[in-house]
């Protein structure tokens, strides 16, 4: 069993996981005799992932998903009643659904109550100080606006002593800045676009003005209200990814190990 076959039985058995409804025998629609429950809505739309979650945490979105579990109910009704379900196409899918599911299973059984601890995750924390940086950052402000004349205007007005954040609110076009006195807030290399970058991380000091600087939105007037040097992040900042990082692995390690004893059980001939 290959390492990239196992991860996506991780991953299913992850979203299986996730997709527990609080009310898993609460009935969202009844097809002929059939109830169609909040447990069968989960599990049609585990295989699509967080986004059909998330979907599904939507009125809209969850009157979608009932009603095609309600067309694949009469679908099935229909197959059932043309004995479709007998044919060699149908059983050739039936037993590959099967081994899969039993797969899976098996796979559940043997990483049922697998745990990371606390100790474990703090002790991969201090033995890989590299991989837990916060890189360089800026905090920054800016002024964006279209034109050279507005451009000419509160370069001006700033010469003059105006307020840098005044004038953001004033004349900048970026709406997500702009009511907030042009604050971006911090950010690293290789968020904002080239030209904003480098003009960006060039201040070297806190209220240092940059020169208008020219991308794909229009013309930037950036202000410096902090530089940020490179420092270790938190341990309880980075803990819950490393517990989960750390499980991934115990898992991906687990599965792998049991599937050599099967291969020791079972004949395996690759060709």
């Amino acid at each position: 069993m290959t390492r990239r076959y196992l991860t996506a039985f991780i991953l299913v058995l992850i979203f299986a996981t996730m997709a527990v409804a609080a009310e898993p025998d609460k009935v969202l629609a009844r097809v002929g005799s059939t109830d169609i429950t909040e447990r069968d809505a989960m599990e049609f739309i585990q295989p699509f992932g967080q986004q059909a979650m998330m979907l599904y945490g939507t009125e809209q979105g969850r009157k979608m998903i009932v009603d095609d579990l309600i067309s694949m109910r009469l679908y099935a009704l229909d197959g059932e009643a043309q004995k479709l379900d007998g044919t060699p196409e149908f059983q050739a899918q039936l037993n590959s659904a099967k081994r899969a599911m039993l797969a899976q299973a098996a796979m559940r059984k043997i990483i049922d109550g697998l745990t990371v601890s606390d100790d474990e995750a703090k002790k991969f924390y201090d033995d890989n100080p590299a991989q837990f940086v916060q890189p360089e950052r800026v905090h920054a402000r800016h002024i964006l606006v279209s034109d050279d004349v507005t451009l000419a205007k509160v370069v001006y007005e700033l010469k003059g002593g105006a307020s840098f954040d005044a004038l953001a609110k004033q004349y900048s076009i970026d709406p997500g800045s702009a009511q907030h006195g042009g604050d971006l807030g911090e950010f690293p290399r290789g968020v904002m676009v080239p030209e904003f970058e480098k003009a960006a991380f060039e201040l070297k000091e806190p209220g240092e003005i940059s020169e208008p600087v020219k991308t794909q939105f229009g013309w930037h007037i950036i202000k410096l209200e902090e530089r940020i040097p490179e420092s270790p992040m938190p341990f309880e900042q980075v803990k819950a990814r490393i517990l989960q990082e750390l499980k991934e692995h115990k898992t991906q390690d687990v599965l792998q190990e049991r599937a050599k004893e099967l291969e020791g059980v079972y004949k395996v001939e690759r060709f």
